[in-house]
């Protein structure tokens, strides 16, 4: 069996092949140092490799549902605090429409009633084409116009009021496969069973005609329902800011739980890597010691 003749090229090439081995794992070792990441790329680790590009993704696409939840939530507060208001004129209106059917005012009192009230449809128009952001909250779909359209008579009074928009609801994806609305149309809240914009005309005309039994009877009920119409929007809306602030709280901690998991998987132990690195490093220098002492000066180095 012949033997394996060993000559110095062999030498130096197994010996140069061993260094290079020990520098490629010395710079690895200082690139996770750098980097705080034990896998930098696929080839470090093929398999953590994908499972930290799927935890990457599914961290982003929650990160994602939180930003929908943000975006959105200053249209909900802007809505619910605008229905308020319409709450709050329609309960003065309820006030003032009993004062009126008391059949103790004067005809200037109720005149002076009789313009109040109209100046309480004119902040609930108002109210009605709210705009956040250029946009009309309360449109349906149809954000970009007046929700609602006004037919005044020649005094600039209020005579008419229509629904411009639609009665379509916006959604928002909050989290995977759950979808929410946001918005609320006007053609629920401020003319659902009750038209409360005809109400308030019918109230101010009555007054000025002196049709109390009016007042006292249909006026009276309908400003009842108007309001509890506008009430159940607002307690929608509620509920879905409510909801939106749990899924947010719970979206959050399952992004901690996600970026614990991904951290496990890439992430290098700082203080482990950093005793690797100095062993390697005595490794490499005791390597580079070896290779001087093997790769001795040949006879032709001494023939020059």
């Amino acid at each position: 069996m012949g033997s394996l003749r060993v000559t110095q090229n062999i030498i130096v090439q197994r010996t140069l092949s061993s260094l290079s081995n020990q520098t490629r794992r010395l710079l690895a070792l200082q690139e996770q140092i750098s980097t705080g990441q034990r896998v930098n790329r696929p080839s470090d680790d093929p398999v953590d490799a994908r499972r930290g590009v799927n935890l990457r993704l599914l961290i982003g696409q929650n990160e994602q549902f939180i930003q929908n939840i943000s975006d959105i939530s200053s249209q909900l507060n802007e809505t619910t605090t605008t229905l308020q208001q319409v709450v709050d004129n329609l309960q003065r209106a309820r006030e003032l429409t009993l004062q009126g059917a008391s059949g103790t005012n004067s005809r200037a009192q109720l005149d002076g009633i009789a313009e109040e009230i109209d100046q309480l449809l004119e902040g609930i128009l108002v109210a009605g084409n709210h705009q956040t952001n250029g946009r009309y909250i309360f449109g349906g779909s149809r954000t970009l116009s007046d929700a609602f359209d006004v037919t005044r008579n020649v005094g600039g009074e209020i005579t008419a009021v229509t629904y411009a928009g639609d009665s379509e609801r916006i959604d928002v994806s909050i989290s995977e496969g759950i979808v929410v609305p946001y918005n609320e149309p006007g053609s629920s809240v401020f003319q659902g069973t009750t038209d409360i914009y005809r109400t308030l005309i019918d109230i101010r005309d009555n007054l000025r005609s002196g049709n109390q039994a009016a007042l006292q009877t249909s006026r009276i009920a309908e400003l009842d329902e108007g309001l509890e119409q506008v009430l159940r929007g607002q307690a929608r809306l509620g509920a879905i800011q409510n909801r939106l602030e749990r899924v947010s709280a719970n979206t959050e901690d399952f992004i901690v739980q996600l970026r614990g998991v991904l951290s496990d998987k890439i992430d290098a132990d700082v203080s482990e890597t950093f005793v690797e690195f100095n062993v390697q490093t005595n490794v490499f220098n005791a390597a580079l010691n070896a290779a001087s002492r093997v790769i001795q000066p040949s006879l032709l180095d001494f023939l020059r």
